[in-house]
C-alpha cells in the first residue's frame, strides 16, 4: 500500500477495536469506509458485529492481521466486500454470491414488497424468476409465501449453480426447479407470479458505472442495449405463454425508464393499467401489471 496507508500491523499487538478504525482510514475512498471494514474483520474474525465488540480489547493474531490486509487492498482496488466474502444479504437472508452474479441490492428489495402488497400469503401459486442470478428474489419469495413453488431461470450455468446453492442453504430447493436458458424458453407451463430484473443499463450509462460494478460484476447481466429495454422487449414477446390469465408481472428497472418500460407492458396487455414500483427512498424502481379484474381499466 502507499506510504502512510501500509496496512494493519501484523505484529499481535494490535487491539481488534483499533483495527476496524484503522481499516476505515484505510478504505477513505469508499462510500462506506467503516461498514467495509466492520463486514470484511468480521469475516475474518468468524463472527457478528456482537462480537467485533466483544472481542474489541482483544489482540489480531499475525495471520488474521494478514487476511485481513489481503482482503483490504482487494477492496481498495474496488473488489466489492460481497464478493471478498462471498456473502450478501437481501431481505433479511443470507445469500452466497459470486463473480458469476450480480450483487443483490436492497433497491430490489421493493419488488418483493409488490407482490406481497397484491398476493395473500396463503395461496398456492407458482412463481417464474427470469434471469434469476443469486436467485435472491425467488427466494425471498418463497420465504414469504410458504404454499408457493418456485422456477429460477438464467442463461448462465454458474448462476443457476449459485440459485441452487442458496435454495438448500435457505431449505428451499424442494419446492424450486431449475432451468438453464434465456428467459421463458426453457418453460412449459403457466405461473401466477412472473418476476425478473433483467440487464437494463444503457450503453451511455456505461462510462458513468463505478469502478466496483464496470470492472467486476457480469456485463452480461448489465446491458440491455442501447435503451437498456431490450431484454424487456424479448420478455413481453413471449410472455402471453406463461403468465396466467390473472397474473402478476412484475420487473425492475432503471429509475428513469419506468415510463418507456410501462408503454412496452401496456403494448403486452391493453386491458390492465400498469403500475409504478417505488423503493424505500421513493424512488421509481419497477414497473407492475396485476391481471386481476380489480386492476381493469374502463
Amino acid at each position: 500500500m502507499p506510504d502512510g496507508q501500509q496496512g494493519i500491523r501484523a505484529d499481535g499487538k494490535l487491539l481488534i477495536g483499533d483495527a476496524v478504525l484503522l481499516a476505515a482510514k484505510m478504505l477513505s475512498t469508499s462510500e462506506t469506509p467503516l461498514l467495509d471494514a466492520r463486514v470484511l474483520l468480521k469475516f475474518v474474525l468468524a463472527t457478528d458485529d456482537a462480537g467485533v465488540i466483544g472481542f474489541g480489547r482483544d489482540f489480531l493474531s499475525a495471520s488474521q492481521a494478514h487476511q485481513f490486509n489481503e482482503l483490504l487492498l482487494r477492496r481498495r482496488n474496488g473488489e466489492p466486500v460481497a464478493y471478498l466474502t462471498g456473502q450478501k444479504e437481501f431481505w433479511s437472508l443470507e445469500f452466497t454470491v459470486s463473480k458469476d452474479v450480480l450483487i443483490p441490492r436492497d433497491d430490489s428489495e421493493c419488488l418483493i414488497g409488490a407482490v406481497l402488497e397484491r398476493r395473500s400469503k396463503n395461496d398456492q401459486m407458482r412463481i417464474a424468476d427470469l434471469g434469476t442470478g443469486s436467485g435472491c428474489l425467488i427466494c425471498a419469495l418463497l420465504t414469504e409465501f410458504p404454499n408457493a413453488k418456485g422456477a429460477a431461470v438464467d442463461i448462465s450455468g454458474p448462476a443457476i449453480s449459485i440459485a441452487r446453492q442458496n435454495a438448500e442453504k435457505l431449505r428451499l430447493a424442494n419446492r424450486m426447479s431449475f432451468y438453464e436458458g434465456e428467459w421463458t424458453a426453457p418453460l412449459e407451463e403457466q405461473f401466477d407470479i412472473v418476476i425478473a430484473n433483467p440487464p437494463y443499463v444503457t450503453e451511455a450509462e456505461r462510462p458513468e458505472l463505478a469502478t466496483d460494478v464496470i470492472d467486476f460484476e457480469p456485463h452480461d447481466a448489465l446491458f440491455g442495449g442501447e435503451d437498456g429495454l431490450d431484454p424487456y422487449r424479448l420478455i413481453l414477446s413471449e410472455m402471453g405463454q406463461i403468465l396466467k390469465p390473472d397474473g402478476l408481472l412484475i420487473f425492475e428497472c432503471g429509475t428513469n425508464q419506468t415510463d418507456e418500460l410501462a408503454q412496452l407492458v401496456r403494448q403486452f396487455d391493453g386491458r390492465y393499467m400498469p403500475f409504478t414500483i417505488f423503493d424505500l427512498a421513493g424512488r421509481p424502481r419497477g414497473v407492475g401489471l396485476d391481471r386481476r379484474k380489480d386492476q381493469k381499466k374502463d
